[in-house]
């Protein structure tokens, strides 16, 4: 587009503005604000069917005074005190004391039907004062994912208390005795189908004058580890001390010996209980296999995993306020210089949040070319604001494989920021690399920025500290989904590069190789 000469003003471009960030927002907020903390002002950028109820305009002198009036025609009742709470400028000011982000999950209410929702903030100085930029988004499907979840993690721990309070079929054998008289009263063994999983037969009983007896042949015979801890909590002693003492459980881990002359890793569960005929003191002892429970325990595990990726899929596909609030500004500043290059950076911004829509929708993995054409819109609109002080080199030799979405852009992203922005003036170079191996395939993002020291990096991941959230999301993403593993190279003062070795799947089209 070729420059006229008359000056042009900001207002002839708002239209075109609202409208490309409505179309790229549509899918991941309801509604965008930019309220101005010093006077009151807020700017509205977009606004769905739902928050249109609110009745706020594009713009107005006072977010604090408009909001209240409408709330109640939108907010679920019971969340109504709480949202109005959160939004008082007294509120967002204390919000953000020591936080990166401000968040508040409300429910509204559309067509009869309660539906959760996310604000979050990120406060921002300006040079007209200090502003908090808040999005909001529809995560009633996140919520019910979870919720789901977290039943079946309830439910599970539940059963598995249950379970100790009774004989189930996991229960190796069990024996029922009157402490009082120190005689056995019963006592069995489950028959299974494997001799491994299997305790070795106890002779008959008449072998055995007392309950005291049975447990001295078993210690002697069956139990091969912690012999004398056995000894002691099964004693009718112990048990019935424990008992006057007012405690009604006892438990004790051993391994013993299987059918087939193989170990078992097993426990011991005492209950003590009161005959009411007798007043005698009872004791019901269940074994159990342990090899079961750490089944069952897997299952916890995997739902446990499930759940945390939900999380991880839902935190690591939000649009970062920041990065929204300084791009926008940054196009907006560069419309009225060149709206050609403006409209090209509109075109990558909206690339780029469709990218985190998808992300936060699915884990599934997509073709590398997509995420491709995600990191290269990400590196123009960061071009914009470093020039020449960033340059960016794609040696891209296959893009014949998959990867999770949002997975490899933020590697590139980290190393721009921390990387590459924090040498000034110098500026620096990232390499994207990808090559193929026997065995898969490897991406290396590669940067000549100030480094860091490793081992220190690698321990702030672990613990999911300050910035390493982010790696640490991606890094159980990329080895949890998909098998990979993430390896981190860096030199303070030289540079970092991050490989990424993606294993062979066998649904991978290598026709797409470039």
């Amino acid at each position: 587009m070729q420059c006229t000469g008359k000056e042009t003003s900001r207002d002839e471009y708002k239209p075109i503005t609202y409208k490309t960030i409505a179309e790229a927002l549509f899918d991941n907020y309801e509604s965008i604000y930019d309220i101005n903390l010093d006077t009151h002002e807020f700017k509205t950028y977009y606004q769905s069917e739902n928050y249109q109820e609110l009745s706020l305009a594009r713009r107005g002198d006072d977010f604090f005074r408009a909001l209240p009036k409408a709330m109640n025609r939108l907010i679920h009742p019971d969340d109504c005190e709480e949202v109005l709470r959160g939004l008082q400028k007294e509120t967002l000011q204390k919000a953000f004391d020591g936080k990166k982000y401000y968040t508040l999950i409300y429910r509204i209410m559309s067509e009869g039907k309660s539906i959760y929702h996310q604000l979050r903030a990120i406060r921002q100085p300006a040079g007209d004062g200090i502003h908090v930029l808040m999005g909001i988004k529809n995560i009633d499907s996140v919520m019910q994912y979870q919720a789901a979840h977290e039943e079946q993690i309830r439910a599970m721990k539940e059963k598995e208390h249950n379970h100790i309070e009774a004989v189930l079929a996991s229960a190796a054998g069990y024996i029922e005795a009157n402490l009082t008289d120190n005689i056995v009263l019963e006592r069995s063994i489950s028959r299974r189908n494997d001799p491994e999983k299997q305790l070795m037969e106890v002779p008959p009983e008449y072998l055995f004058d007392t309950y005291d007896g049975l447990q001295k042949w078993i210690t002697d015979h069956l139990i091969v580890h912690n012999q004398s801890k056995y000894s002691e909590v099964s004693s009718s002693a112990y048990l019935l001390n424990m008992f006057w003492n007012g405690e009604k459980r006892a438990s004790v881990l051993f391994t013993s010996l299987s059918e087939s002359g193989g170990k078992m890793e097993c426990r011991a569960v005492f209950y003590l209980y009161k005959e009411e005929t007798s007043g005698n003191v009872h004791v019901f002892s269940v074994i159990y296999d342990l090899t079961e429970q750490q089944r069952k325990e897997k299952e916890r595990e995997e739902l446990e995993t499930a759940l945390q990726n939900s999380r991880i899929r839902n935190s690591t596909s939000q649009m970062q306020p920041h990065f929204l609030y300084n791009a926008l500004g940054s196009i907006q500043e560069v419309i009225l210089i060149d709206p050609k290059y403006a409209s090209d950076l509109l075109g990558d911004f909206t690339v780029h949040l469709r990218s985190c829509v998808r992300a936060m929708a699915s884990d599934a993995p997509i073709r590398f070319a997509e995420e491709l054409k995600n990191i290269k819109a990400y590196v123009n609109i960061e071009k914009m604001r470093l020039g020449e002080k960033l340059s960016v080199v794609y040696d891209v030799e296959t893009m014949g494989f998959d990867v999770l979405p949002l997975s490899i852009q933020p590697l590139v992203e980290n190393a721009i920021r921390h990387g590459i922005h924090n040498r000034g003036k110098a500026g620096g170079t990232v390499i994207l690399r990808t090559r193929e191996e026997a065995d898969g395939w490897i991406v290396k993002v590669e940067d000549n920025g100030i480094g860091f020291d490793t081992a220190a990096f690698l321990n702030e991941t672990e613990k999911v500290k300050k910035d390493s959230t982010g790696i640490h999301n991606i890094r159980f993403r990329l080895e949890t989904i998909m098998g990979a593993k993430v390896e981190f190279d860096s030199k303070v003062g030289k540079g970092t590069t991050v490989t990424v070795r993606i294993p062979r799947r066998e649904s991978t089209d290598e026709s797409d190789n470039r």
